[in-house]
């Protein structure tokens, strides 16, 4: 069971930071989430807040170019492997941070039910995280975090466990039908805890990248793409996705 071995080696790494001395500290998902958000008095909500955060209002960077960063969104079929709504933080929580700038990693575990392949694809997208939550905004770089919390939120108390519920309520919203459990493991700040966890997670990154190369070597087919390069250098990027939207509508009109 190829699941198994992979939240064996997930749940071993864990064990092992703690024996490491590293500070690792686990919350339980909020049981009523909309009580949860309004005591913190910071907003959550889907497709609510699609805001951009500059430099100047930006109170801490998770990853980016020049930080070690990862975002795996890894699904599974046995709901039993996971502890549905456990959030785990290997690392400091956010009010013990003073650089301007960390080492982040994010590991989303979600417990699907079996459902036809076409509805899993928008499980890996985290845009609709960016624009759901007050004072967080996201850049999309492919296996990479870069992420923006603005200075308003942080004064009001924006926490890795305010982030954990938000993201686990947010995916409970949006794919209510698809989810039967989600465990989320963050790293912060710690940037030989994300080289140890990715060298302990190859099976895991090496799925996903099959499943990746899959997917786009079925795009190429199906636009009679030749290139060697990935989309996201490929100087014809744009006249693609042109001809993707095309697709898409046409894909509409004959459903």
């Amino acid at each position: 069971m190829p699941d198994k071995k992979i939240l064996s080696n997930i749940r071993n790494f864990i064990l092992t930071q703690k024996e490491d001395n590293k500070k690792v500290q686990s919350y339980q998902a909020a049981e009523n989430f909309f009580e949860y958000f309004e005591q913190s008095n910071i907003g959550v909500k889907l497709d609510t807040y699609k805001e951009v955060i500059l430099q100047e209002e930006t109170g801490l960077e998770l990853g980016g170019m020049n930080k070690k960063s990862f975002l795996l969104i890894y699904p599974i079929k046995e709901k039993d492997l996971l502890n549905d709504g456990n959030i785990i933080l290997i690392g400091p929580e956010i009010n013990s941070i003073q650089e301007p700038s960390i080492d982040f990693g994010v590991l989303l575990l979600v417990s699907v039910k079996e459902t036809p392949s076409k509805d899993y694809k928008d499980l890996s997208s985290f845009t609709f995280i960016s624009n759901s939550i007050e004072g967080l905004s996201i850049r999309s770089i492919p296996r990479k975090f870069w992420s923006r919390i603005s200075k308003k939120v942080l004064k009001k108390g924006f926490s890795f466990a305010l982030l954990g519920n938000a993201i686990i309520s947010l995916y409970r919203m949006k794919f209510d039908s698809l989810i039967d459990a989600i465990e989320l493991i963050f790293i912060s700040s710690c940037s030989d805890c994300i080289d140890k966890f990715l060298s302990i997670s190859t099976d895991l990154t090496h799925k996903l990248k099959e499943k990746w190369l899959k997917k786009l070597d079925n795009w190429k087919k199906r636009i009679d793409c030749d290139y060697d390069w990935g989309c996201e250098i490929c100087p014809y990027q744009v006249e693609c996705y042109e001809i993707k939207k095309v697709l898409m509508a046409r894909n509409k009109r004959e459903e």
